[in-house]
């Protein structure tokens, strides 16, 4: 990937991104409160996206089933193939097993997943590049690469815990007050129960979840692609 002005930067981190949708009521999207770990230590207190760092190799294998690979920093909207996640879709493709993976490392997942009380179709809508900071954590920028994907549970919302090691907060939010909280930096405007003086909203994941939202992709009910 190249940035805008033709300059070849370092290689960037490759994340992957969910944002999930409830198809029963696609109004609303889920966000998690990070928790720092020993292996995760970034961003710390900042209302995320389900979220996972990925190796080139499975970064570059999931990109390249893109049409298109956006050379320049943004938010890029992508297109692709319907994915089955949950109900055997792990064995499909491996899109649909890495997406699998986030869901249940980051959401705690693995036995609904397991016994088919949890399914669920994504769509790969955004390739973004930024540098991304870590004002709350390391105080360090990456150069990231991530790809997000739309991500509408069928069945099994009520198997999504509350809270996990990845995140001491997982709440369901208003999806049409994301970019006016991003905007205000605001996490009350989304859920009041939250505690405004430990979690902001920042970071590239919720920016991708409020460009999907200004794009209408979270508030087509019923949508069907593929």
């Amino acid at each position: 990937m190249r940035t805008g002005n033709g300059s070849s930067p370092r290689a960037p981190i490759g994340v992957l991104s969910a944002v999930v949708i409830d198809e029963a009521r696609p109004d609303r999207l889920l966000l998690g409160v990070r928790r720092p770990s020993p292996l995760s230590p970034r961003h710390p207190g900042v209302l995320s996206t389900p979220t996972m760092r990925l190796s080139p190799d499975t970064f570059g294998a999931l990109t390249g089933t893109c049409p298109t690979i956006p050379d320049a920093v943004g938010i890029h909207p992508v297109d692709g193939a319907t994915l089955l996640i949950g109900r055997g879709g792990h064995t499909t493709t491996l899109a649909s097993l890495v997406i699998e993976d986030l869901l249940i490392r980051k959401l705690g997942l693995a036995e609904a997943i397991v016994d088919g009380r949890w399914h669920a179709r994504a769509y790969p809508r955004y390739l973004s590049l930024d540098e991304v900071g870590d004002p709350l954590g390391t105080q360090s920028c990456e150069w990231t690469a991530m790809l997000t994907y739309e991500v509408r549970v069928h069945c099994g919302v009520d198997a999504i815990p509350q809270a996990t090691a990845s995140y001491s907060r997982i709440v369901w939010v208003p999806a049409g007050k994301v970019p006016t909280a991003l905007a205000h930096h605001d996490a009350l405007l989304l859920d009041e129960t939250l505690d405004a003086a430990e979690v902001c909203v920042q970071g590239l994941c919720v920016r991708v979840a409020a460009q999907m939202v200004l794009d209408a992709g979270v508030l087509a009910a019923g949508r069907t692609r593929g």
